[in-house]
C-alpha cells in the first residue's frame, strides 16, 4: 500500500544536470510536453507510434501512446530509452511516483527503488530477476496539467552501473520548452475548518469532492469536515479533516497520534459505513519529511478487513499548537489495477491537505 507515502528507507535514483541535446524530440500531439535534454550518446531515434493499452484496468488514462525509441542498433539491450506520453482524467489526477508505481506493475515488476518527494515529478527503479534475462528499468514521470511524459530507460544488469550516468543526466536536466497553466491546480477549491482553538486551517480539493452531511453540529473538543469522492461512482474514497482540542497542562511529546488516527478513523467508518465491521491490521507508521524536527507529527497507514473487501486507511497527524491538527482518510485497497488507481487519486488527495498543513502550521524552517 502507498496511502500518501513520500517517505522511504531507499535512496532517491541519481538527477545530475547534463549538456543539453542540440536536437530534440518532437511530440506534434502534445505541445504542453516538448522538451529538451540530455540525451544519451549513440542512440539512434525512431519514431514509435504504439497506442499503450496494458494499464486501461486502472481507468487512469484516457490516451497512452509511445512516440519515440531510441537504441543502439549494433546492441540494442546495452540501452534502450522509450519515450512515452499519456493523458489523465482531471477527476482521477494522482501523484507522478504512483503513476511510476503503476506502470511498474507490468514494466517491472520488482521494485529497487522511488523517488517521489515531489508532487508531479517521480520514478521508480524496477526490473525483473527470473526471467533469464536479467534488467532494469527506470520510470520517470512529469505531470503537466492533464497530459504525462514518461521516460523508461532499459539496459541490463550487466551494463546498468555504466549507463546510471547518462540516464541521470537525462532525467536531471530535462526542461520543458514553454510554460503552461495547470487546469487541475487553477480548478482546485478552497476550503477552510475552523479549528477547537479558533485557529482556520485553508486547505483546497478538487471540484468533484463533496462534503459529507454539510451542516452537521461539531462536537466539541473536536472540530470536522468529511468529503467524497463524488467522481467515483463506487463510493471508495473519503477524507476528513479533523482538529482536536489539547487538553490544558498537556505536553506535545506525550499526545498518543497513534490512537488519535485509530479514533478518527472510526469515527470516519462509522458515519460513512455505519454497523459495518471490521478489523484494523496497521501497517507503517513514519514522520514526514518537510515539517520543524521539532514538530510531533506522524502518519499512520493501516489495512481495514471487511467481510466483502479490504480497504486501506490512512491518517496524519501533529501537535500545532492548542490543536492536535491532521486528517484522515479511506480508500479502496490497492488489489487489482483498478483498485490501485481509485487508491492513487485518494493519494494525491491526502498531499493537497499535507501540503496545507506543511505550509500553515508545520512547516520547515529550511
Amino acid at each position: 500500500m502507498t496511502m500518501a507515502q513520500e517517505t522511504n528507507s531507499v535512496e532517491p535514483l541519481a538527477r545530475s544536470k547534463g549538456r543539453l541535446s542540440e536536437g530534440g524530440l518532437e511530440l506534434p500531439d502534445f505541445p504542453g510536453l516538448q522538451f529538451r535534454t540530455a540525451l544519451p550518446e549513440g542512440l539512434e531515434w525512431f519514431d514509435s507510434a504504439e497506442t499503450i493499452g496494458d494499464f486501461d484496468a486502472s481507468g487512469m488514462f484516457t490516451e497512452f501512446r509511445r512516440l519515440w525509441l531510441g537504441y543502439a542498433p549494433e546492441d540494442r539491450d546495452r540501452l534502450q530509452v522509450s519515450v512515452h506520453a499519456a493523458r489523465i482524467p482531471a477527476e482521477r489526477v494522482a501523484l507522478a511516483s504512483d503513476y511510476a508505481r503503476l506502470l511498474a506493475r507490468v514494466w517491472g515488476p520488482k521494485n529497487y527503488g522511488i523517488y517521489g518527494d515531489e508532487r508531479d515529478f517521480g520514478e521508480v527503479m524496477t526490473g525483473e530477476d527470473e526471467s533469464g534475462f536479467d534488467r532494469r528499468t527506470r520510470i520517470s514521470v512529469w505531470r503537466r496539467g492533464t497530459d504525462l511524459l514518461i521516460l523508461r530507460a532499459d539496459t541490463t544488469l550487466e551494463d546498468f552501473e555504466t549507463q546510471a550516468s547518462a540516464l541521470a543526466a537525462m532525467v536531471g536536466s530535462l526542461e520543458f520548452r514553454e510554460g503552461i497553466a495547470d487546469p487541475i491546480i487553477d480548478g482546485l477549491v478552497a476550503h477552510q475548518i475552523r479549528l477547537p482553538s479558533g485557529a482556520v486551517l485553508d486547505y483546497p480539493l478538487p471540484p468533484h469532492w463533496q462534503a459529507f452531511d454539510q451542516g452537521k453540529a461539531q462536537a466539541a473538543p473536536i472540530s470536522a469536515a468529511v468529503w467524497l469522492d463524488r467522481a467515483d461512482e463506487g463510493g471508495n474514497s473519503a477524507i476528513g479533516i479533523f482538529g482536536v482540542a489539547v487538553p490544558a497542562g498537556a505536553r506535545a511529546a506525550d499526545a498518543p497520534l497513534d490512537q488519535i488516527a485509530a479514533t478518527m478513523s472510526d469515527l470516519m467508518m462509522e458515519n460513512l459505513l455505519p454497523g459495518t465491521e471490521f478489523k484494523r491490521q496497521p501497517v507503517t507508521n513514519y514522520r514526514m519529511k518537510g515539517f520543524r524536527p521539532d514538530t510531533v507529527q506522524a502518519m499512520f497507514l493501516d489495512r481495514l478487513e471487511l467481510a466483502d473487501r479490504k480497504m486501506g486507511a490512512s491518517g496524519f497527524f501533529l501537535v500545532a499548537g492548542d490543536d492536535v491538527a491532521g486528517f484522515s482518510s479511506l480508500t479502496a485497497y490497492p488489489v487489482d489495477a483498478e483498485a490501485m488507481g481509485i487508491m492513487m487519486h485518494a493519494n494525491f488527495i491526502d498531499r493537497l491537505v499535507l501540503d496545507a498543513l506543511r505550509e500553515q502550521v508545520g512547516q520547515s524552517a529550511n
